[in-house]
């Protein structure tokens, strides 16, 4: 985690021509952000009624996990998915570095240290027409630690003043909640993903001819960092069922294998290209993991 978070110093300090656009929403930062009382210190809180609206806050995003944790077990009835559960929450800032400190800091607490979730913050870099400049996920182990993870940051000082730090330097954008129904590589090591949104009418077919593309293009060395398939449980829209992604420890990678599908990629497409939409596709960087 020490070197996640000085390499995040790093990056905002290199990247600051990407973007002036963070949504760090997490759950509990869309109230606050939303809130017309803007004078919340990063430090503390200087009324008591700032102190009740947070509390407000932390008993609404236990309330609205419990909902997500419901409809993900509704989901999965018609088809198997690992434990894991991924919060992806999208922002816009104007102070990437007040973000990333603000982080840096709750990394160092035991709030944060004793909590069973990695964080990581990505750069949104190339999202198209979309607003927001960076995305914080959040990711379980299973729905049990998700649920007792927010139970205990209500508990938890630093948790607060993260939210209201955030709060005041990012606009929340959107939120979703995923289950991963194919997962391979080590996420750890990549520094840039290609991301593809899409609607997917036939989830078996679709996870059956993803998984043998990636196989195959991780064989050929065509794809060399992590590789996954979400299904949208919390969020989902009519034209957003599905998130896959790519990785690669290199962006040259990402960069260079977008210039030129491979012939599984283009055999790829004729197999799916009945069952699924792609709605957006999206480049995007890791900035740290906290």
């Amino acid at each position: 985690m020490e070197g996640g978070v000085t390499q995040a110093h790093k990056a905002v300090q290199n990247r600051a021509v990407v973007s002036s656009k963070i949504h760090f929403a997490c759950i509990i930062l869309n109230g606050a952000a939303r809130s017309k009382k803007r004078d919340v210190s990063i430090i503390g809180f200087k009324h008591t009624e700032d102190r009740q609206m947070i509390h407000k806050l932390n008993t609404l995003v236990f309330a609205i996990a419990a909902a997500f944790l419901s409809i993900g077990a509704q989901a999965d009835n018609h088809a198997a998915s690992p434990e894991g559960i991924t919060g992806i929450f999208s922002f816009s800032t104007n102070n990437p570095a007040g973000v990333v400190a603000s982080l840096t800091e709750f990394a160092e607490t035991d709030c944060r240290k004793n909590a069973s979730v990695n964080i990581r913050l990505m750069a949104d870099n190339w999202n198209g027409t979309e607003s927001n400049t960076h995305s914080v996920l959040m990711t379980f182990a299973s729905a049990e630690d998700m649920l007792s993870t927010f139970a205990s940051f209500q508990q938890c000082e630093p948790w607060q003043k993260l939210m209201a730090s955030s709060s005041a330097n990012s606009t929340p954008h959107s939120e979703y909640l995923v289950r991963p129904l194919v997962a391979g590589g080590d996420t750890t090591k990549d520094a840039m993903y290609m991301i593809w949104q899409m609607r997917v009418e036939n989830e078996p077919a679709y996870v059956e001819a993803w998984t043998q593309l990636m196989e195959s293009q991780v064989e050929t060395g065509d794809v060399t960092g992590a590789y996954g398939l979400w299904r949208v449980v919390g969020g989902a829209e009519s034209d957003y069922t599905h998130l896959a992604y790519a990785g690669a420890p290199n962006p040259l990678d990402i960069l260079s294998s977008s210039l030129q599908p491979t012939e599984a990629v283009q055999k790829f497409y004729m197999e799916v290209g009945e069952i699924r939409t792609v709605t957006r596709q999206v480049m995007n960087t890791v900035v740290g993991d906290f």
